[in-house]
């Protein structure tokens, strides 16, 4: 683990000397509210959630506090002359409370904290340089979900994919960025004893840009479970928050932190509310990432 450590903290100082003269600040920030932009970006995310429902209130239990982190490195490359590809892998760790067999509890269940690594997306967009350019972006591709997850309790067992598509406006300091990022998935392999998969994500963005740095605004994900009986299928944040983009030595990395309740939520089990911390590393695109492929 040290090894790994040191090796990461090498690259990221390694990467920092060629922000010297490729890009000025204002380059690079315009490059960062581009989701089809060339820049790549480690992008990290972690919610700290609170849960609720009737389950929970079944068991007289209280609210659940869970916690996920994201790990989402974006990284684009050159197809061909005319086209983009925008690979963005999302490496989901989870921490909760799982409940389990107790015959010291009244109910019969208890509840054990562990922490288990999730299913992973491979999130994949094609977009021509038009397409890429601001104010108006949009690509279409495909999503895949695959059963990573450590434990039965913290991913689906199943290898799902599907649609994604995504338009966002992004407008100059002063103006607005807006739009959204859909993804569906169908499962159609996996363990045969598990639910089916039928999942509609959708992240919808809405930020006011205070300078070129800074942004304060909205972007959380709608999630609809098509599986699910009435009452248990949406669960839709609403709040915000504020991103800047600030300086470690030579290194840009994009911070925020956001805020949101939900005003629908599954009734069985569901999120009452999340706090989102945001800690992006932007790096150079690597050289051949610029070079066409085909």
């Amino acid at each position: 683990m040290q090894k790994k450590t040191i090796v990461l903290i090498l690259g990221l100082l390694i990467a920092t000397t060629a922000w010297s003269v490729e890009y000025t600040d204002e380059q690079i920030n315009e490059m960062i509210n581009n989701p089809l932009g060339e820049l790549w970006m480690l992008f990290f995310q972690n919610d700290y959630t609170s849960y609720t429902g009737d389950a929970l209130d079944f068991l007289d239990e209280d609210d659940k506090v869970f916690n996920t982190t994201i790990f989402q490195p974006v990284m684009p490359f050159q197809l061909t002359e005319d086209w983009k590809y925008i690979f963005r892998p999302v490496i989901q760790l989870h921490n909760w409370e799982t409940p389990s067999a107790s015959l010291e509890s009244p109910t019969g269940v208890d509840f054990e904290r562990h922490t288990k690594l999730g299913d992973t997306i491979f999130w994949n967009a094609f977009a021509t340089n038009e397409m890429a350019k601001p104010p108006n972006v949009y690509g279409v591709g495909f999503t895949a979900m695959i059963p990573t997850a450590s434990d039965d309790a913290f991913g689906t067992g199943k290898w799902s994919a599907g649609p994604m598509a995504l338009a966002v406006h992004v407008g100059p300091p002063g103006g607005f960025i807006f739009g959204g990022i859909v993804q569906h998935w169908w499962d159609f392999a996996g363990e045969s004893g598990r639910d089916h998969v039928n999942l509609t994500n959708i992240q919808y963005l809405g930020y006011y840009r205070l300078t070129d740095a800074t942004n304060i605004g909205f972007g959380p994900n709608i999630i609809c479970d098509w599986t699910a009986d009435s009452g248990n299928q949406w669960t839709i944040p609403v709040g915000g928050g504020l991103n800047t983009t600030i300086k470690l030595g030579k290194l840009p990395v994009k911070i925020g932190l956001e805020y949101y309740t939900y005003v629908e939520k599954p009734d069985n089990f569901g999120p009452d509310w999340t706090l989102r911390f945001i800690f992006s590393p932007i790096i150079p695109s690597p050289a051949f990432s610029k070079v066409p492929i085909f």
